[in-house]
């Protein structure tokens, strides 16, 4: 929908291609890659002049004819599919069925322009946020130094914080203990801290949470905080304070990229949109609400 301006339908992706049900298979909408019924944003500006860049997560189609260097991006270094290891290695898991999940779903696959990316040539150092910020600021460099004087298109899509939750421990470290109490604490605190802030008034009362009635409810791991076992609570105490650095390593490197742009003096002359799909990521693997076939239930 972002790159083409339609409905996802149209577009080719009613369904992710890992998620398409037999009943939808062949169907027109449910080609599970961005389609040729759209032009997509980078071909358009392409064709009206624009130098089109792209650095990240691409998940709109696995095979050469579908890369981004097929659908307008100048040049692209890409992760193709929906997710992969951030660091270019495959996890250690610990649920087997979670496990099994992810197999299926994380194989790093990159993408340079119109080739596949050879794993063993990526850096030995490699951090999914971090390498997506080098490219991009590689192909501005480029544009400097050749004195390209188009204006530029940067689609700049980290994987971060989508799982595998993980994060260089620089950026884990700060959050140690922060969420030891639970969610429900956390998020009385936060609210607090918007009154003193002044962004919300006094008198406002934060909605009650909404739990589904799901097997993991019953089985204590998403209800109450104080009546999951230790273990349980540690390990989603854990898993934030590892989300939270990952958004915080995703924060510095667009620091660098507009800290580059400001540098060259283009920062005024740049409009910036940051957006964000999922939000805090659980629709799958941990808060586990209504997905896939289930809405038909």
């Amino acid at each position: 929908m972002l790159l083409s301006g339609t409905d996802n339908h149209i577009a080719g992706v009613g369904s992710m291609a890992e998620s398409i049900q037999e009943f939808q298979r062949g169907k027109p909408g449910y080609e599970g890659y961005l389609n040729d019924r759209v032009a997509a944003l980078p071909e358009v500006l392409k064709d009206a002049g624009y130098l089109t860049l792209m650095s990240g997560k691409w998940h709109l189609g696995l095979t050469p004819d579908r890369f981004p260097a097929k659908r307008g991006f100048e040049k692209s270094f890409t992760l193709l599919p929906g997710a992969a290891n951030h660091y270019n290695y495959e996890p250690q898991l610990k649920d087997n069925d979670v496990k099994s999940h992810l197999e299926e779903m994380t194989p790093a696959l990159y993408a340079e322009n119109e080739n596949i990316v050879d794993n063993e040539t990526l850096p030995p150092d490699f951090y999914s946020s971090d390498y997506f910020t080098e490219r991009l600021l590689g192909f501005l460099k480029e544009r400097e130094d050749v004195k390209d004087s188009r204006p530029f298109f940067a689609y700049y899509t980290f994987s971060a914080p989508h799982w595998p939750l993980q994060a260089p421990e620089e950026n884990v470290k700060p959050y140690y203990g922060k969420y030891d109490d639970g969610p429900e604490r956390l998020r009385q605190r936060r609210f607090e801290n918007l009154k003193k802030l002044g962004l919300v008034p006094e008198h406002a009362i934060p909605h009650g949470v909404v739990v589904p009635d799901r097997e993991k409810v019953k089985k204590g791991q998403g209800d109450n905080w104080d009546t999951q076992s230790e273990e349980s609570r540690k390990y989603s105490s854990r898993a934030m304070e590892v989300y939270a650095g990952m958004v915080e390593r995703m924060d510095q490197n667009i620091a660098r990229v507009v800290n580059y742009l400001e540098q060259l003096g283009e920062l005024d002359n740049t409009f910036v949109v940051f957006m964000s799909d999922n939000g805090a990521e659980g629709a799958l693997l941990e808060a586990n609400p209504l997905f896939g076939s289930d809405l038909e239930k």
